[in-house]
């Protein structure tokens, strides 16, 4: 939004606000567009991808006064035997919570979405925050995720050399063991998947159904894929989407056997190298656990830890989600599921996923 752009008036009477599930795709988008912290899975788009992959059921919550929209809280109920009803926001992302211009709008919705949750038996609400957090009474933050932001110099050469000369070497011996760039779109799914789908299965983690992907690709056209090639074959991907001079990896993976030519460093820094010349703010290099192997790899790039705040409201009696392959709860299934064939793993994940947003 423009720093021209005037303020609006503060809100009045908490009784002229009303709240609605919205139908109106450009309605939302136009709220979205005019709001200065609105989430790049805020937009319509994203509904339509999980629509379409999923089925799950939205409930697209927007709170308005006389003067037209004053909040939104995009809501999917996830249905599983196994983990019980639950609505989500956003589902299969770190952002997309509660947005809203007044506090009047916030206590409104998230009123509303506790509301819908009983009427629909839900054992729990999650609100993915993102930066932000969820501190009405009733509400329960977490943040045992964190994501790693890079803030990007103007050029390339200021960043190259601020990193380590450790690093700097093992790009060097990357690029001279022959390892190529290729950039696309939802043409590059195929590679992207074939790489994702192994190294989900070797991590013992379902993996989700290859439409995903394709159908991010269809309704995001923004979206882009970047693939390295070792002699023919495509050994490591991210898959990036951005918003609002922001680029973010939400999903990246290498096959083990390119680790040795250090795929997923020559992958990172061509991804950020891309970002820079393209004239990128930032990149985020997507969320993680910390301590962990993945944490450890993003700190590399001289990035910034951000704490991911999760926010939960939950039914008498339930208690918070562990649905994570971290958690001690799985242990022996993800090791069970790393020794699984991978036409199997491949097969059962997609039906097994759409359930652990």
């Amino acid at each position: 939004m423009s720093a021209a752009q005037p303020q609006r008036a503060k809100c009045g009477n908490k009784a002229d606000m009303r709240v609605e599930v919205s139908s109106d795709p450009v309605a939302w988008d136009s709220y979205v567009e005019a709001t200065p912290n609105a989430s790049n899975y805020h937009r319509w788009v994203w509904r339509r991808a999980i629509e379409a992959t999923y089925g799950h059921q939205p409930y697209y919550l927007m709170a308005s006064d006389n003067r037209g929209p004053e909040g939104i809280l995009p809501l999917f109920l996830i249905r599983s035997q196994l983990f019980g009803s639950s609505l989500v926001s956003m589902p299969f992302f770190s952002y997309g919570g509660v947005l809203t211009r007044s506090p009047e709008a916030r206590e409104k919705l998230l009123a509303q979405a506790v509301k819908l949750g009983r009427d629909l038996g839900v054992r729990h609400i999650e609100l993915r925050q993102g930066f932000d957090s969820v501190s009405e009474a009733g509400w329960h933050d977490t943040t045992a995720k964190i994501t790693m932001v890079v803030s990007l110099p103007p050029n390339v050469e200021e960043y190259w050399t601020r990193m380590s000369g450790k690093l700097r070497k093992r790009l060097r011996y990357a690029r001279k063991r022959g390892l190529t760039a290729q950039w696309g779109g939802g043409e590059a799914v195929d590679a992207f998947y074939a790489i994702f789908a192994t190294n989900m299965r070797n991590l013992g983690t379902p993996v989700y159904p290859r439409q995903w992907f394709a159908n991010m690709c269809r309704y995001a056209p923004e979206v882009r894929i970047l693939s390295l090639w070792d002699e023919g074959r495509p050994v490591a991907a991210a898959f990036l989407t951005s918003f609002r001079g922001a680029l973010e990896v939400p999903w990246a993976a290498s096959l083990p056997e390119s680790r040795d030519k250090f795929s997923p460093r020559l992958l990172y820094w061509t991804l950020l190298e891309w970002a820079i010349e393209n004239g990128y703010r930032s990149v985020d290099l997507g969320r993680c656990t910390p301590g962990g192997g993945n944490h450890q790899f993003k700190r590399y790039w001289m990035s910034q830890e951000k704490p991911l705040h999760w926010c939960y409201w939950l039914a008498p009696g339930a208690r918070l989600p562990e649905m994570h392959a971290d958690s001690p709860r799985y242990r022996l299934a993800v090791q069970v599921w790393k020794h699984l064939p991978l036409a199997v793993a491949n097969r059962l994940g997609p039906r097994i996923v759409r359930s652990i947003p």
